[in-house]
């Protein structure tokens, strides 16, 4: 008797046809324009009442999908348990297309884990370089106070995700006056050598119009950031930038032995 193949196979063949993405060094200068995802996940009550060996097995399916998948996607996982009380974990999806956040949630979603689990959050985004950080012809940019040339990992022990969204009167002001305010806003954030920003639009994608992450060695660090940063003068034009979600960086392995 030929043995089946696991529905999710299917969708990871289709896969084949995509390029995995390189990380650019500094997200806010490149060029190129990547997929993120950040997928917030909820393991039902009816997976602890499974048996071992059927939660087992699962286990090794979902390590097997992560690997499989991060072969033309770039996954990063990450913890929420106890940290908030809707989710449990969160995956980190980049991919050079949107059929690869499509075709990762079809075979996740199809297999035997997939059954027991609720995703209430989903963020996406695309990359692109920062209008602020460009070089206006009348004024000369301080290098100072431009976003530093950071290595874009994932792999720090913490990482912040929040969506945001500014008021309809940011947009009203003019470019050198928003820009102005900008660079104060980096320039605090630069204070904080161990903090890294990821700053990526949902605008036209999405509900909110961007989603801000940031990797961090210590979360102290992380909230003394923000505390400055509510200090700045652009601080008046944010709608909403809740929920904020705090994150803490597993391997694969790691995570299923935490929430599965």
């Amino acid at each position: 008797m030929l043995e089946t193949k696991p529905t999710w196979m299917k969708y990871a063949e289709m896969i084949d046809t995509l390029e995995r993405p390189k990380l650019p060094q500094n997200i806010h200068k490149s060029t190129e324009r990547l997929v993120f995802c950040y997928q917030f996940y909820k393991v039902h009550q009816e997976w602890w009442q499974l048996p071992e060996e059927e939660r087992r097995e699962g286990k090794s399916e979902f390590l097997e999908i992560v690997k499989t998948f991060d072969r033309r996607l770039i996954i990063r996982t990450y913890s929420t348990l106890g940290l908030k009380a809707t989710t449990d974990f969160m995956l980190w999806l980049i991919s050079k297309d949107v059929r690869g956040i499509e075709l990762f949630t079809a075979a996740l979603q199809h297999s035997f884990v997939g059954r027991y689990l609720s995703r209430p959050y989903n963020y996406l985004t695309l990359t692109r370089p920062s209008i602020y950080l460009r070089h206006s012809s009348r004024q000369q940019s301080n290098p100072q106070s431009e976003q530093p040339e950071q290595d874009f990992t994932g792999e720090s022990p913490y990482f912040f995700i929040y969506p945001f969204t500014k008021t309809h009167e940011w947009y009203q002001l003019p470019y050198e006056q928003r820009r102005e305010m900008m660079i104060e806003h980096f320039r605090i954030g630069n204070q904080f050598p161990t903090v890294k920003t990821y700053t990526s639009y949902s605008m036209g994608l999405d509900d909110y119009e961007f989603v801000v992450a940031f990797e961090a060695d210590d979360p102290a660090d992380f909230q003394e950031c923000i505390m400055r940063l509510r200090e700045a003068k652009a601080r008046p034009y944010t709608l909403v930038d809740i929920p904020l979600w705090t994150c803490l960086k597993r391997t694969p392995e790691e995570l299923v032995e935490l929430v599965l």
